[in-house]
């Protein structure tokens, strides 16, 4: 048990382990690669990665240094190649963490309105890709309580930021007399599709479920041990368990958006297997570590197979 926990040591806060996660991530890359504008998906994940980097810095999500959790999502990413072909939704994870940046600055601060507003404008900027992203506009309204931000400022700075991106689409819809352009994010938007799982191949529920069972472990384990965080840092971490039960909750509803919501689940995934992993020194998590990395490593063979049988 000791060289499990040793193991798990090495790996969550060691130094090489982001380097090799990096050599991995691109060889997966190359194996899937198909066209040139494949790079700009390389882009965005690394941007991505570094976003979350600045997001863990800025509010100390985890209690100790390390890289963990962008090496996690990357891999993550990586393995999935069916999530490699670029598309323009695959900027929606960037709004996502921007708006989260914003929405955790606003906690117990005199300028919680301009974060807000600021929170609210990424997020509608990402729903000018994604209009349905606007559905979690209900999540932080809850979560400003929690923040000690909700105010009548707050909300109005909440809803000029929502608007904002909508004013200048408006006008570049009416100057080119195309206002279509505008009607389309609030057709999506109350376009509720009848669910149906048979539109998601197998292979992509199959990963689904995979990751999305390892998070339901990851947010059980949090709950035990979340009384050993600092207040703020308990609230930001309730946050992320919320976005991503929210997430999870949109997928099985809405599952023809499995491509654009499974990367902003994993997000809150990677920061919770963090916590659970480099924080936690004990029989149950060392074994909970030892079936991730079987069930990712397996999960990476199998959709190695699927990609070469459909090739």
């Amino acid at each position: 048990m000791n060289d499990i926990i040793r193991l798990q040591t090495q790996v969550t806060t060691g130094r090489l382990t982001l380097p090799v996660v990096v050599l991995f991530c691109l060889l997966l890359w190359a194996v899937s690669f198909q066209q040139w504008s494949d790079w700009g998906s390389i882009g965005i994940l690394a941007l991505t990665g570094y976003l979350m980097i600045e997001l863990n810095t800025a509010f100390s999500l985890i209690r100790t240094r390390t890289v963990f959790h962008v090496a996690f999502f990357w891999y993550l990413m990586s393995s999935l190649f069916y999530l490699h072909a670029f598309e323009w939704t695959h900027f929606v994870p960037i709004f996502f963490i921007l708006s989260v940046y914003k929405f955790f600055a606003s906690y117990e601060s005199s300028e919680a309105p301009s974060h807000v507003f600021h929170s609210f404008l990424f997020l509608a900027a990402g729903s000018l890709l994604f209009p349905p992203l606007l559905y979690y506009i209900p999540l932080f309204l809850c979560y400003m309580a929690s923040f000690r931000a909700l105010s009548i400022k707050s909300i109005l700075g909440g809803l000029l930021g929502l608007a904002t991106p909508y004013w200048f689409l408006f006008g570049h819809a009416f100057w080119h007399e195309e206002m279509s352009l505008f009607y389309h994010p609030f057709q999506e938007l109350i376009h509720f599709h009848t669910i149906s799982y048979s539109t998601i191949p197998i292979h992509e529920w199959t990963g689904w479920i995979v990751t999305t069972t390892l998070l339901i472990g990851y947010i059980m384990h949090y709950l035990q041990v979340a009384y050993q965080n600092k207040n703020r840092t308990r609230i930001y971490l309730s946050f992320i368990v919320g976005t991503s039960l929210w997430t999870t909750v949109f997928i099985l509803l809405q599952p023809q958006h499995l491509s654009v919501l499974w990367p902003v689940q994993l997000l809150g995934t990677s920061f919770l297997a963090t916590h659970s992993f480099t924080l936690t020194r004990n029989r149950m998590i060392g074994i909970y570590f030892i079936i991730t990395f079987v069930a990712l490593i397996t999960l990476t063979c199998f959709n190695l197979w699927m990609l070469f049988y459909n090739s």
